[in-house]
């Protein structure tokens, strides 16, 4: 019963898809505001957005009209060898030269991509970002906030902690209920919506995810299983999740599952090892 609520949660509003404003809402208003109070004379961007991108040709443009722009945000898209019209979506923007635009010979996944965004990344804190249309840029503040203050290395957008406009397959749910009792009871940490694409994390994280082994879509828990491991403050933060207007999602369910569980089992070996070593060093310095 208790999962059946979460998932007919009140908070849901069906078939409600993003609504569009102007790259100068005054939802980023205080953003800029806040941007600017960390801005200094030795570095002038501090915020990188990084943009994954495969075939959203219906979407891309009015995401990208939809995102903050400033002198201390970067945009950055990664075309992942998309065979529809997205590129020449991204030249009808007005400014779409000061992208950052790098093209993927081959389809290398959605992990792949972030991972060439990162190198692109010239801010203080990174963003990932869906480009499908579901993610509202008015969140990106919610998200970057509690690391430039300090409080976290790595936040993840959560629709639980905040909001989603559709109604959710209870297969999706049940999934992410599996994955997050497994996280929490083999690597101690909640996270319930597991595999969200919106996240924030501090520039100094780029090495560690640089290293990710599983560039598919399960890339969304090696990250978390990474940075756990780090022992990196992780933080769950509120955002709205619309519903996909065009498109359909690239996931393929079965492929999914198998490589999160292959992920879980080889980070829970990785920290049973490091937990060993912890144990002999200790051992060691109170022998010698």
């Amino acid at each position: 019963m208790k999962l059946l609520n979460r998932v007919n949660s009140k908070k849901a509003t069906f078939n409600s898809i993003r609504p569009i404003s102007s790259r100068n809402a005054s939802d980023f208003h205080e953003m800029y505001e806040y941007l600017n109070k960390h801005q200094n004379a030795r570095k002038s961007v501090l915020l990188s957005i990084i943009l994954p991108l495969y075939n959203e040709e219906k979407t891309i443009r009015s995401i990208l009209e939809d995102l903050p722009w400033d002198k201390s945000i970067e945009i950055i898209i990664i075309d992942d060898h998309s065979s529809d019209n997205s590129l020449n979506e991204i030249r009808k923007v007005d400014g779409y030269h000061k992208f950052k635009i790098i093209r993927h010979l081959t389809n290398r996944g959605y992990g792949n991509a972030i991972i060439t965004g990162m190198r692109y990344a010239t801010g203080d804190v990174i963003v990932s970002m869906d480009t499908d249309g579901q993610h509202s840029p008015a969140d990106i503040f919610n998200l970057i906030k509690p690391i430039f203050d300090g409080e976290a290395d790595y936040t993840i957008g959560s629709r639980y902690l905040g909001t989603y406009h559709y109604r959710l397959p209870i297969a999706t749910r049940l999934g992410e209920v599996l994955i997050e009792k497994f996280i929490q009871f083999f690597f101690g940490i909640k996270i319930m919506n597991n595999q969200n694409g919106f996240r924030a994390f501090d520039k100094k994280l780029i090495p560690l995810f640089s290293k990710a082994k599983f560039l598919g879509y399960a890339f969304c828990t090696e990250q978390i299983l990474q940075a756990k491991l780090s022992e990196l403050r992780i933080l769950e933060c509120p955002i709205k999740l619309f519903n996909r207007e065009y498109g359909y999602s690239k996931i393929i369910l079965r492929k999914l599952t198998l490589n999160i569980f292959a992920c879980l089992l080889i980070y829970y070996l990785k920290k049973f090892h490091l937990n060993l070593l912890k144990k002999r060093k200790t051992i060691k310095g109170f022998l010698w």
